[in-house]
């Protein structure tokens, strides 16, 4: 007899939460090539991991994935050649967790940043189970200017159970889409998602970004507006002659955290965050990647947070303060900008 929805809710308020995702289920976990590989696909088809027969049809995800993807490969990824190989755009913290543990527990050893080529080697890793690495159970994902390689990477890799899920969060992240959601499965196996994208404007006296030159994409797009017309250095009550090639402008940037999961100790954090927000990761020191990522560096990957709504209502703590000071900024440089050009 299946349980209804209220006998399998947690009834009190503070924990409004399913009562399997308190409890450490017996599921079945895919160990080898993921989603692509039980669907059929020789891995090379990306394709399939952009469509599912199961989902309500959105030409819109396929064509906007598909056209972000076109002229990457996955046999370049699992081969290290070009960007797949070189750029070293991820960052990466798994670690064991359970309900006898109080904090998580051993984690697995990875030469932060990581390539795409480096991701997806430590992906295809058994992640329970392995003859000499501790379980994933815990598993962050951190990636900066996410890249098709990266997309690749991925897709061939997640469970089929996650998929769906993490296409949603790709395509919310390269469109620049605001989304603050709790999504639970309402078919086969139960499973959560927390959703947090935020679209944001970051204004700043910097050269102009460089268009991606090419048919083969290496980041997002986003949009920059010249700003020059309202003389922005003139607002200053110092001011400090500007390089020739520094011009005042807006820039569109993106913050998204998605949080999937079967319960309380077995789930993934992915983080996409472009570079304009974060910076590049390799200029990060040693210290810098102990901590965690996708929490701006505010969390110490050695004392990390166990439950994942705990850990996604601090995300959200933390990145929604730094897009209420961008915010605060541009308002108060462009009130006083339009008031001098008036």
């Amino acid at each position: 007899m299946v349980p209804s929805k209220s006998e399998r809710l947690d009834e009190s308020f503070e924990n409004f939460w399913y009562l399997e995702f308190s409890t450490l289920r017996k599921l079945n976990f895919e160990t080898t090539l993921g989603y692509i590989k039980s669907q059929g696909g020789d891995g090379e088809e990306i394709g399939i991991f952009f469509t599912d027969s199961g989902d309500v049809d959105s030409p819109r995800e396929f064509e906007v994935l598909t056209k972000f993807c076109y002229g990457t490969f996955l046999k370049d990824v699992i081969s290290g050649k070009g960007t797949a190989g070189s750029l070293r755009v991820v960052w990466m913290d798994e670690r064991t967790s359970g309900p006898v543990q109080e904090t998580c527990g051993p984690a697995r050893q990875h030469e932060n940043p990581l390539t795409a080529t480096g991701l997806f080697r430590a992906l295809i890793e058994s992640r329970f189970d392995h003859d000499h690495l501790p379980d994933a159970s815990r598993r962050l994902i951190y990636i900066t200017d996410l890249s098709p390689v990266c997309v690749h990477a991925l897709a061939a890799t997640v469970s089929s159970h996650q998929a769906a899920g993490l296409r949603d969060a790709i395509y919310k992240y390269l469109e620049f889409q605001t989304s603050i959601a709790v999504n639970i499965s309402s078919v086969g196996l139960l499973t959560f998602q927390l959703d947090l994208h935020l679209p944001f404007f970051i204004l700043s006296n910097s050269p102009p970004p460089k268009d991606n030159i090419g048919k083969i994409k290496t980041k997002p797009r986003r949009r920059w507006t010249d700003l020059s017309f309202l003389k922005l250095d003139k607002l200053d009550s110092v001011t400090e002659e500007s390089s020739h090639n520094e011009i005042w402008g807006i820039q569109d940037a993106q913050i998204s955290c998605a949080v999937a999961g079967y319960d309380d100790w077995r789930w993934v954090g992915y983080g996409f965050v472009d570079a304009e927000v974060d910076g590049i990761l390799t200029e990060s020191s040693e210290v810098d990647l102990l901590h965690d990522q996708i929490a701006a560096g505010g969390l110490h990957s050695n004392y990390p947070i166990q439950k994942p709504r705990d850990y996604w209502i601090k995300i959200f703590e933390i990145r929604i303060h730094y897009v209420k000071r961008m915010w605060d900024y541009l308002v108060h440089k462009l009130e006083l900008g339009v008031e001098q050009y008036v």
